[in-house]
């Protein structure tokens, strides 16, 4: 019954892009929300979790570092399914290496941070990529693009970091609840991308840069 209502599910779900630079989501939030009412509860409860994550991830002002790690911390007691943990750890080190990026432009010491990395970062603190480079080939680039303050430029390649990895992910499942969730996750990206605009996108970089620097941020 499971696979035959996930089976139904995903069969009534339009087809992600490739890229995720399109026009708009190839559905709306209402009518995916709709969608996701066929999951069972349990299941439901999980994608609701997620989509709590995605959703606080996108709105990063007024936390300090503190705040960020108990929500992690919460997050990962409450969260038993490999898949589920392994989206937001990704998405908790991309935040991590960033603010290292950071950090170190500003001469300010390593991020507290949460995820696999962060002791990482600490010893390799003063090389380029943090001595990540054969994992992450995009440290290199971003620290480029923060220096240069591309403030869309840097958020689009951390989207398509993301999108690209969940794809691939994705390519491994069919009928089942990590397809759901790998898609929810990559929409998601989509709507935060479609909704974008310049003004918004530097506002955005400020303020990253005062949630990161704190008092020095007035430096920059």
């Amino acid at each position: 019954m499971a696979s035959r209502a996930y089976y139904t599910l995903i069969a009534s779900l339009p087809n992600l892009p490739p890229d995720f630079d399109v026009d708009r989501t190839p559905i709306t939030r209402p009518r995916l929300k709709e969608r996701l009412d066929m999951l069972h509860p349990h299941d439901a409860r999980v994608v609701d979790q997620v989509a709590s994550f995605l959703a606080w991830d996108r709105q990063p002002l007024d936390r300090t570092d503190e705040e960020v790690i108990e929500r992690y911390d919460r997050l990962m007691a409450e969260i038993s399914n490999p898949l589920v943990r392994e989206l937001v750890e990704t998405r908790m080190d991309t935040r991590t290496i960033s603010s290292g990026l950071r950090r170190r432009r500003a001469g300010l010491p390593p991020p507290p941070g949460v995820g696999k990395w962060v002791n990482h970062i600490r010893r390799n603190y003063q090389h380029p990529e943090f001595n990540l480079q054969g994992r992450h080939s995009w440290i290199a680039p971003l620290d480029r693009m923060l220096q240069e303050g591309e403030a869309m430029k840097a958020q689009r390649l951390l989207f398509e970091v993301n999108y690209r990895l969940w794809s691939r992910m994705a390519e491994r499942y069919t009928f089942s609840f990590e397809a759901v969730i790998l898609y929810l996750a990559r929409w998601e990206i989509i709507d935060r991308w479609t909704t974008r605009d310049a003004e918004k996108g530097r506002a955005r970089f400020e303020q990253l840069i005062t949630e990161t620097l704190g008092d020095y941020a007035d430096l920059f």
